[in-house]
């Protein structure tokens, strides 16, 4: 019981922080889910890691429900029927929101909001639609804070899109996380309004829509940091293999390759089907979902993910100090790395994950508060980043093999604010080089891209200061910019 003490008396969490730890207490009360002695032992090492996610699974982690169908048919549930104007259409999501859980306890995907609110639009006047996605945007930063809350937008161009880009400039709110999908067709102009944003806010993340249709067809979404997951599914969970790890417990690459490598996967995929398993048949998730019952999700659509994260020092390792970006050695094993690790990830059955015919999604995960000397994803180590297009070079050919998520961060100066053309000129050469998912921030923005999710500067001085505050991500991002040194990116002029 001393931990619910310490959980009640913690002055830093308020009411709801404290119910949510609460909540986690109890459910890792319960033994882990079952899972074999060797599977075990790679967790006790810190080879593989379940972020966290708790004992006993209840719900996905992640959950994309259908908005658009939630439109259309309205909810027996909540007791709200088909939006007339947008008046509805606001009401209507707000209301959903708050029904959509997740591993966090808030909804980790508002939906491609501007393409659901845009038929609304002549239902209003040009001020009041101003107004009312001004009053939704403070109303999502104020309910749910927390900056995995995420938001699509584009690639059509739409007014909601535009004006959801504005008001995100000015608001400056680390919640929603937002995402631009990037098409051919999507017009310089708009893409242009979100640089600008992101040059202020660091968001939007700009997505290769044209990439990521080829991999999961049109009906996909970015939720939570930068998950790619189709609408109306999500993934059950999402295990890690830290490969700095597995390259100190190998003999040699080849040893690292053939034998180590793919028996810590192997014990991956274990942990991922059997966490599957459990919010399926035990916890019995979707005979009890409305979600479900009404069709916003189908377990058709799901599937889990196997994330790694290390590669960086992996391969340092591996080489005998070789560098990312610097040498094509190096650059060589990167992508034969992660090659092989996809091969292996692909070759087992991915329980219940129907969404991608029986397999387990491939995932660069992007690092937590705890990680301490280890990079995010097949990211470059933080302040060790080459010139930019070799980074967009190597990272391109590495983004490829994740059908689940994965993403880049580049920092510029403030000079790219007067270059907003050069700043679309890179974000399309990396994209022509394959690059899936990207984000550009500048050096003085307040808010600060931490892995995949954004906090303000000055919370993170409160939090310090031993402040309660309502976003929970503060204390996550404040904890990675000590131990993942965040804040030494290189920084770049145009």
């Amino acid at each position: 019981m001393n931990g619910v003490i310490e959980i009640l008396s913690n002055t830093k969490l308020d009411y709801k922080q404290k119910r949510a730890a609460l909540a986690s207490f109890a459910e890792n009360s319960l033994p882990y889910v079952s899972i074999s002695e060797k599977a075990k032992k790679y967790m006790e090492d810190g080879i593989i890691c379940n972020l966290n996610e708790g004992n006993a699974p209840y719900r996905p982690r992640y959950i994309l429900p259908d908005y658009k169908k939630y439109f259309k048919n309205g909810s027996e549930y909540l007791n709200i029927n088909k939006p007339s104007d947008m008046y509805d259409a606001v009401n209507a999501l707000l209301i959903i929101y708050n029904y959509v859980p997740s591993i966090t306890g808030y909804p980790v995907y508002l939906g491609n909001v501007d393409e659901l609110l845009e038929p609304y639009c002549d239902t209003v006047s040009e001020k009041e639609l101003e107004n009312l996605l001004k009053m939704f945007l403070i109303n999502i930063d104020r309910n749910f804070p927390d900056a995995f809350v995420h938001m699509n937008i584009g690639p059509r161009d739409t007014k909601v899109g535009r004006l959801i880009l504005k008001l995100e400039e000015n608001l400056k709110d680390a919640v929603p996380n937002l995402s631009l999908k990037c098409s051919k067709d999507t017009p310089d102009d708009f893409i242009k309004l979100a640089i600008k944003t992101s040059l202020e806010t660091g968001k939007p993340y700009f997505i290769n829509h044209d990439e990521l249709v080829k991999v999961l067809g049109e009906n996909y979404g970015i939720a939570s940091c930068y998950n790619a997951l189709k609408i109306g599914g999500g993934s059950f969970t999402l295990v890690r293999v830290n490969l700095k790890e597995v390259a100190k417990i190998s003999k040699n690459y080849d040893d690292f390759i053939e034998r180590v490598l793919p028996d810590v996967l192997s014990c991956q995929c274990e942990i991922i089907n059997t966490r599957a398993r459990f919010i399926v048949e035990t916890a019995k998730f979707f005979e009890t979902s409305f979600l479900s019952r009404e069709g916003l999700i189908d377990i058709s659509n799901f599937t889990s993910m196997a994330g790694i994260f290390g590669l960086y020092e992996c391969v340092e390792i591996l080489s005998g100090g070789l560098k990312m970006g610097f040498d094509e050695i190096a650059d060589e094993m990167a992508e034969n790395i992660v090659k092989r690790a996809y091969k292996v990830v692909k070759e087992k059955e991915g329980l219940y994950c129907y969404g991608y015919d029986g397999k387990i999604g491939f995932h660069a995960q992007s690092g937590i508060d705890s990680d301490i000397d280890v990079s995010a994803g097949v990211r470059i180590k933080a302040g060790c980043e080459p010139e930019l297009f070799n980074q967009i070079r190597l990272e391109g050919k590495l983004q490829k093999y994740f059908d689940t998520g994965v993403s880049d961060i580049y920092i510029f100066d403030r000079t790219a604010k007067s270059n907003i053309e050069g700043v679309l000129t890179i974000i399309k050469g990396a994209f022509k080089n394959g690059i899936r998912e990207m984000t550009i921030n500048t050096s003085d923005s307040e808010l600060i891209r931490i892995t995949g999710y954004l906090v303000k500067r000055s919370d993170i001085e409160k939090y310090e200061k031993g402040e309660p505050l309502r976003e929970g991500t503060v204390a996550l991002g404040a904890d990675s910019i000590k131990n993942c040194r965040i804040l030494d990116r290189r920084v770049r002029g145009i």
